[in-house]
């Protein structure tokens, strides 16, 4: 139980990562629009962040043991 608890809390935070990640790449499209060139470039890299932390979060905990286990 405790570890199909930890794997859905893993599950809502990669798939939260991802998704606000998502609406900063729609943040920048909506920046690059009205020319606000610093506000792009900060939500960019916040999305490139996110988005960065759900794929490594996926590519570490991907069918394997957990270290924290044992």
């Amino acid at each position: 139980m405790k570890s199909n608890k930890k794997n859905l809390f893993k599950f809502f935070v990669r798939w939260g990562l991802g998704l606000h990640g998502a609406f900063h790449v729609l943040e920048t499209a909506v920046n690059i629009y009205e020319q606000a060139w610093v506000s792009a470039f900060l939500s960019a890299f916040i999305a490139f962040l996110m988005l960065a932390g759900a794929c490594i979060d996926l590519t570490n905990h991907n069918g394997g043991d957990d270290e924290m286990d044992s």
